[in-house]
C-alpha cells in the first residue's frame, strides 16, 4: 500500500529546532519524527512511501539513503516552491498510482489503527476519509451524518458551508486517486479544496476521539510526547 508523508513544512512553531534542519528530523525520544512516522506506516503495511520535501530537503534525502536504503521511498521535490497541504498531493500524483493512498503529516503522533481506517474507507465507498477528533481548536470541520459540510473559525465566527457536528482534523487521511485529476496545480489548502467539492464527493469523518493523538508542532508538545514515551505510553 502507498502513503504520502507530508514533510515539506518550514516548522515555524519549532524555530529554535528547525533553524538548521527540517521539522521531519527534529528529535523525539532519541529518533527523528520522520523515523517514527515511517516505522508506523511499515507496521501497518504501507511499504511504498512518498515523502514531499522543501525545507532542508537535502538532509531528508540523506537520512532516507542512510537509514532506509532497502525501502521503496520516493521523494516528491518541492524545493523550488512549497505546494501546501493540497498542492502537495497534486504535485506527487505521478508517484501515487491508481489505488487509495494514505496521507500522514510528519509531526503527528497517534495510536490510530491504519488498517482499520483503510477497511472503513473501502466499506463506506469514500472519496476521502479524514481522521478527526473531538478536541479543542479554533478551527473546526463540520459534518452532517459524518459527511463534510462546512468549516468554522470559533474565534471569529466565520463559517464556510453549512453547520454540522464539530470535529478537528488529525492530519491523517485516506484519499482516492480519482480526486487528483481535478485538483489545481500550485500551492493551495486541501481543506479549502474539500469544502469546494464536498457536495459532490463523499468526504467522510473517521472519529478516533478515544485514542491517543498529538500534534508535535511546538516545543511544549514535543516535551510532553517525550514524557509519554518515558512513561511507556504506546502510540
Amino acid at each position: 500500500m502507498k502513503a504520502l508523508i507530508l514533510a515539506a513544512g518550514l516548522g515555524t512553531r519549532l524555530r529554535l529546532m528547525t533553524s538548521n534542519k527540517p521539522k521531519a528530523l527534529v528529535d523525539l525520544n532519541g529518533r527523528p519524527l520522520l523515523d517514527h512516522t515511517i516505522e508506523k506506516l511499515l507496521l501497518y503495511g504501507f511499504d511504498e512511501i512518498v515523502i514531499n520535501v522543501h525545507h532542508f530537503a537535502d538532509m531528508i534525502e540523506e537520512f532516507i539513503q542512510e537509514n532506509y536504503p532497502e525501502l521503496n521511498i520516493v521523494i516528491s521535490d518541492e524545493r523550488t516552491e512549497i505546494q501546501g497541504s493540497g498542492g502537495a498531493l497534486k504535485h506527487a500524483q505521478e508517484f501515487l498510482g491508481d489505488y487509495p493512498f494514505l496521507v500522514y503529516n510528519v509531526d503527528i503522533l497517534s495510536d490510530i489503527n491504519l488498517n482499520t481506517m483503510m477497511k472503513e474507507f473501502i466499506a463506506r465507498d469514500a472519496a476521502v476519509l479524514m481522521a478527526v477528533r473531538d478536541r479543542e481548536t479554533k478551527r473546526k470541520l463540520l459534518f452532517n451524518n459524518q459527511r463534510l459540510c462546512g468549516w468554522k473559525n470559533k474565534s471569529t465566527g466565520e463559517l464556510k458551508g453549512r453547520e454540522g457536528n464539530e470535529f478537528a482534523f488529525s492530519g491523517i487521511q485516506i484519499v482516492h486517486p480519482c480526486l487528483l485529476d481535478d485538483m489545481p496545480a500550485g500551492n493551495f489548502s486541501i481543506i479549502d479544496h474539500y469544502l469546494s467539492i464536498c457536495e459532490q464527493e463523499k468526504i467522510l469523518a473517521y472519529d478516533h476521539s478515544k485514542g491517543l493523538w498529538m500534534d508535535l508542532g511546538t516545543p511544549e508538545r514535543l516535551e510532553e510526547a517525550n514524557r509519554l514515551f518515558n512513561a511507556k505510553r504506546v502510540f
